[in-house]
């Protein structure tokens, strides 16, 4: 009977069976993928992409700073990744006299390329199911509690283990919501410098405008390299480091491609939930989405307000308005494609279709027949909740940025409030270090305008304010908090050395003042209503939903197939695969694979700041110098599309052909697919790359950096 309900599941559940585009495979499951591979194109084997005992392709990926991907190009450790994704690195060592967000930066020699503190990339060694031994000794009729210590307990055990035995760095994370866990080996290299950046003009191209938007011309990379020991091991910065020798790195092929062309993608996507219910997704795009993307349009307005009035400013807030851009921007498409392809209906059907597929097993019906209805009712009565979580990340922690820098340092100032010297101590010297990086890239009359604008509007739309609101500035109705600045003055930039010296010379009495500044209060009321309000509720709510979630998916995995279920992407190794095609926005639109530098003069404004291009760029265009990166007919390729299921954290990672070459690098998803986190259609679900020859031209021809193109092993096949 059960393998009969197996096939029921099979035929029923359309979209839970996943179609060839869909999925973020885990390495080790290719070998149940390589035949629908090899089938779409692939001309290599999975062990090819990823082996524990051989070397493989999976060697010349690296996860860059945890929040994006890169790869090795060359055998002196030569890392690929996006330009937004170094944009931190290459903003810290810009200036007003050396602006290399405007100009670019391309290091000569070895002797120019520029350390960055707190930059890493780390190796997967291996990934391993270790589902059996986390689980033992866990059974049903232990609390969750309970569950939770012998689990602990037993990750302990194995990550010991392992730790005395191998010299990598391990961690054991769930998948398919703590049904299973794997565990993962890896090493860490902390010398990353950086090599090369093309102006923010080719980097950044189209800006805010053209972000998540098909057609695309924006040459979004930017070059790093490792350096290690003289035995190759992984090192902290030092003259005498050497660069790091790769196990393998990537053939990078100049053949282009075409459309239909097999391609997968090798990364680390942060986080998708595509197993939520539908009433998850209709509130996420029907209430949480229009919320957040109101507060952010108060955010992006009052940074751009003074970001146009001063290059200083400009030049702080640049990473920190793409980051909250990006995110608004997504919001926006996400909500949007849901609804242009009915995803919540779609979700809905298979909803009906599975709960009639338990239906049709006594003993699946009992162990699962409730779990749908549970979760529909929990997300029900928890949908104000969820909005005063929201309001309060969004505003309370991300909307000021002084708010956000002292909750990073709550526990020294906390203690310094109990009035011990050697708390007092620890405290200022741990702010006069963090206080020099913060105030580099902050103003206070940015700060201060955006939070004044924040606060109105979270007064002015709450379901219900927060008492620390009211208590602060009284009714919402006429509410004034212009004045909430005036006892912090040691954070505006005229009086940052003063504050500096006293923190060293009268520790006491500059951690006195900030805990007597206003900001100070209003950071301790805000994140006192969130902890001891917002947080016990939601805790105890989201326990619930994530051990109901968790039983949803086992029950998925019982009635469908587990191999065609791949895991949520949780910042772990992945490969997803696809097709270079284009799709069908609307009503007579249709979109090509494709896009080209004639596309990039055609968009030029000059003055623009989205739009405006280097004159350089212009003058190689007029003369059509594109080297030898050029199609057959005498165009140069900027960026191609292709139906690789990706999501955030596959910035930087390699587009690769059939044969394994680097043919591209992965940096977005066009608009229109944006919701591929919660729903994937693979009719309008891309992922945007810039091609590799644009970059090897703009490294190459436009920048005279020829000798990092000589590094790489270029292939035509």
């Amino acid at each position: 009977m059960k393998k009969q309900i197996v096939l029921l599941g099979l035929i029923l559940l359309g979209s839970y069976s996943m179609r060839a585009t869909e999925g973020m495979w885990l390495p080790y499951m290719l070998s149940d993928r390589e035949a629908d591979m090899q089938n779409m194109g692939m001309l290599i084997s999975a062990e090819e992409i990823y082996s524990v005992n051989n070397g493989s392709l999976k060697d010349a990926i690296v996860s860059f700073g945890g929040f994006c991907t890169g790869e090795i190009i060359s055998d002196n450790g030569l890392v690929l990744t996006n330009h937004h994704c170094g944009y931190g690195a290459i903003q810290s060592h810009s200036s007003v006299e050396h602006n290399y967000l405007e100009d670019g930066f391309w290091a000569m020699s070895r002797a120019e390329e520029l350390p960055n503190e707190g930059l890493f990339v780390r190796f997967v060694k291996y990934i391993e199911d270790v589902s059996v031994p986390m689980l033992e000794g866990v059974h049903d009729g232990m609390t969750e509690e309970e569950k939770r210590a012998r689990m602990q307990s037993n990750m302990n055990a194995i990550l010991e283990r392992r730790s005395s035995s191998e010299d990598f760095e391990f961690e054991i994370k769930e998948i398919y919501y703590g049904n299973q866990f794997i565990l993962i080996a890896s090493v860490r290299y902390t010398d990353v410098r950086l090599v090369g950046a093309p102006p923010s003009s080719i980097g950044k191209y189209g800006a805010d405008t053209d972000n998540w938007v098909w057609p695309r011309h924006t040459g979004d990379f930017s070059m790093f390299r490792i350096y290690a020991d003289a035995s190759n091991n992984p090192a902290d910065f030092a003259d005498n480091n050497v660069p790091f020798k790769p196990y393998r790195s990537l053939n990078v092929s100049i053949s282009g491609t075409q459309p239909g062309d097999f391609t997968f993608v090798y990364g680390f996507p942060g986080r998708t939930e595509e197993y939520l219910p539908a009433i998850a997704v209709d509130q996420m795009m029907n209430e949480l989405n229009p919320m957040n993307i109101a507060i952010r349009d108060i955010i992006l307005q009052g940074m751009k307000s003074y970001m146009v009035e001063s290059e200083e400013i400009d030049i702080q807030y640049a990473s920190k308005y793409a980051s909250t851009s990006n995110a608004w921007k997504k919001w926006i498409g996400q909500t949007q494609g849901v609804d242009k392809t009915f995803g919540i209906d779609s979700i809905r059907r298979a909803e009906a279709r599975f709960q009639y597929a338990l239906a049709q097993d006594n003993n699946l019906w009992n162990m699962y027949g409730n779990i749908l209805p549970s979760l529909e009712q929990r997300y029900a009565v928890s949908l104000d909740l969820f909005k005063k979580r929201d309001r309060f990340i969004e505003i309370g922690y991300r909307g000021n940025e002084v708010i956000r820098f002292l909750w990073g340092m709550n526990r020294e100032l906390s203690a310094a409030e109990n009035g011990s010297e050697e708390a007092v101590n620890k405290a200022a010297e741990s702010m006069a270090q963090r206080l020099s990086g913060f105030i580099k890239n902050y103003n206070a009359s940015v700060d201060s305008t955006i939070t004044y604008n924040l606060y109105r509007h979270w007064m002015s739309t709450a379901e219900e304010v927060p008492a620390f609101l009211i208590d602060a500035y009284g009714s919402p109705d006429g509410v004034d908090i212009s004045g909430m600045y005036s006892a912090d003055a040691f954070f505006r930039p005229t009086n940052y050395d003063a504050f500096i010296a006293l923190l060293e010379s009268d520790p006491a009495a500059a951690i006195d003042t900030v805990l007597n500044s206003e900001i100070y209060t209003m950071m301790k009321a805000a994140f006192g209503y969130y902890i001891g309000e917002v947080a016990p509720q939601l805790g105890g709510v989201m326990s619930e939903i994530n051990n109901l979630q968790k039983d949803y998916m086992a029950a998925q995995m019982v009635v469908g197939d587990p191999s065609e279920l791949y895991p949520d992407a949780n910042s772990t190794m992945r490969i997803t695969y696809g097709r270079v095609e284009g799709f069908v926005p609307r009503d007579g639109v249709r979109y090509n694979t494709h896009t080209y530098l004639d596309g990039v003069i055609a968009k030029y404004v000059p003055g623009d700041y989205e739009f405006d291009l280097p004159e350089r760029m212009l003058e190689l265009y007029a003369e059509k110098n594109y080297g030898r990166y050029a199609t057959e007919d005498g165009r140069l390729p900027v960026c191609f599309i292709a139906s690789n299921h990706t999501s955030g954290g596959n910035s930087g990672s390699p587009a690769l052909d059939a044969n394994g070459n680097l043919i591209g690098l992965n940096f977005d998803r066009v608009w229109e697919g944006t919701m591929s986190d919660v729903y994937f259609d693979e009719a309008i679900c891309r992922n945007i790359m810039v091609d590799i020859r644009y970059v090897l031209w703009v490294v190459d021809v436009y920048a005279g950096a020829g000798h990092l193109v000589e590094e790489m092993n270029l292939v035509s096949e």
